[in-house]
């Protein structure tokens, strides 16, 4: 995803893995943001850390020791979230984007 620098964009969610917080189907406002500017309670875009093609929207629930990120989604079945608790925590460096606002359901 290229997203000029500073410039707002929508994403709608796919997926449960944010519910309750974000319904499928809500769309977010997301800012381009650098991965040092993140911490944790942010609502994150990242690239998948296993899967090259694929974004996920993740909350950030640590930094990790290593300066790492713990992500999760706000799901509370544990099976129903694909995030850090199956792929470990990912690198600063791939977070796009932080939520800038709280979701709409379109």
């Amino acid at each position: 995803m290229s997203q000029p620098d500073g410039e707002d964009f929508p994403v709608r969610l796919k997926g449960e893995s944010m519910w309750p917080t974000y319904p499928e189907g809500t769309v977010l406002t997301f800012r381009p943001v650098h991965g040092d500017s993140v911490g944790p309670g942010d609502v994150v875009l990242a690239q998948h850390p296993l899967k090259p093609d694929v974004l996920i929207v993740k909350r950030i629930l640590r930094v990790e020791q290593n300066n790492a990120l713990f992500l999760t989604g706000d799901q509370p079945d544990p099976l129903a979230s694909e995030d850090s608790h199956n792929f470990g925590p990912i690198s600063r460096g791939a977070v796009i984007a932080r939520c800038k606002e709280e979701g709409k359901r379109a």
